[in-house]
């Protein structure tokens, strides 16, 4: 029954986006995003870090973060008061938010483990590596020298307009979150541990006030946002993020704790974040170069074969378990007494088919996994 409701959802959801597949124009998209290794002497306007409430489409981070929740509440959650108050809580990973663990290094190729391709009604799928056509590209730019490649990846995606667009996220390189903030200032190494100046001697609260897990700050991020409007159109919000010098306060909370009354700025070490932001009509097929003083994007989109199915609803495992919880229902109802059923209407052991409920609060008998039968029980008189 379970598995006949799926396979009409499937077909309507089959038939929805059928109307809805002209719609759709689906391009493969790949980029190379470089690094120049050159001292330039250039100066760089005083910008924000990348905007983290932007609303973007993420393929990348579920392919590197792994899933450290239950670990993370074992080794930092419950200390000694915790488990000395709650054992069975800090046994329990569900009292933790998600926790995922991130390289401190990128790989320089983001793809996915087995070849994959779009379905109907997607957003944005991420390839392959040998779904790439870069290779030998890539290979003739490194032989020059003078540049540290980023990131390379593929995708596929329905472009939309402008309006309706949503970029995709991109980072690379190395996590600075050890030494930085997201918006580059040094972490301090002698400010107090937010924990400790939060709780103070009262230690048993332990886990209640431990500080948000850090996030990583990624040498480059952004996103790029590819839209269609008559033309194709690339939108690149890229930030590659350098180690510099800026004249900051001494007294800031973050960079030398809450003693110093100082109030000359001094030389400090700092995250630049340096901006790539240009918007680029372009041809579908061709090879596209973005240039800055600090990196390079590579990129082509090109046409491809649109997709015609609709992705699969995975049931297999639903019906077992299903099946598994009836089997075990109908098993406990062997072991305890049974009502006698006559004509769909369930009476007494005693033969009488006077209940001892009234008129409308009788319920049916829950039917097997493959019963369809529903008895039809009426009200009794007197």
């Amino acid at each position: 029954m379970l598995a006949k409701f799926a396979t009409g959802l499937a077909a309507i959801i089959a038939l929805s986006h059928t109307f809805n597949a002209h719609a759709e124009s689906w391009f493969e998209v790949e980029v190379f995003i470089f690094e120049r290794q050159s001292n330039s002497l250039e100066q760089w306007p005083d910008l924000s870090a990348p905007n983290k409430n932007k609303q973007l489409i993420d393929i990348i981070t579920p392919e590197i973060s792994t899933d450290i929740t239950g670990v993370a509440i074992g080794l930092s959650g419950c200390d000694a008061s915790d488990w000395a108050l709650d054992t069975s809580g800090c046994n329990d990973p569900k009292v933790s938010n998600n926790t995922k663990s991130y390289p401190s290094i990128l790989p320089f190729t983001i793809a996915a483990k087995t070849p994959r391709h779009a379905f109907i009604g997607e957003s944005a799928v991420l390839l392959s590596e040998q779904q790439g056509q870069f290779k030998q590209l890539i290979n003739t730019l490194n032989r020059e020298g003078n540049i540290q490649g980023l990131v390379h990846l593929t995708w596929q995606q329905n472009m939309q307009s402008r309006r309706n667009a949503k970029a995709i996220r991109i980072i690379g390189g190395r996590d600075f979150s050890k030494q930085f903030t997201y918006h580059g200032q040094p972490v301090s190494q002698s400010q107090p541990s937010p924990a400790v100046t939060m709780i103070g001697d009262y230690s048993a609260l332990g886990s209640i006030n431990t500080p948000a897990p850090v996030m990583p700050v990624w040498e480059l991020d952004g996103s790029i946002n590819i839209y269609l409007s008559h033309y194709l159109y690339i939108e690149t919000d890229l930030f590659l993020r350098k180690v510099s010098q800026k004249l900051m306060d001494p007294n800031h909370g973050e960079l030398m704790g809450f003693n110093s009354p100082s109030t000359e700025k001094v030389m400090t070490p700092f995250l630049q974040s340096i901006p790539l932001d240009q918007n680029r009509r372009v041809r579908s097929g061709q090879i596209h170069y973005f240039d800055h003083p600090q990196m390079g994007l590579v990129m082509q989109i090109r046409k491809m074969e649109q997709p015609t199915q609709v992705k699969p609803i995975v049931i297999e495992q639903n019906i077992g378990q299903y099946s598994e919880q009836r089997s075990e229902q109908r098993s406990e109802r062997q072991i305890e007494p049974q009502p006698y059923q006559t004509e769909g209407v369930p009476v007494t052991p005693n033969g009488s088919n006077k209940l001892p409920v009234k008129a409308g609060q009788i319920q049916p008998l829950q039917p097997a996994a493959a019963e369809v039968f529903v008895p039809e029980i009426k009200p009794f008189e007197g």
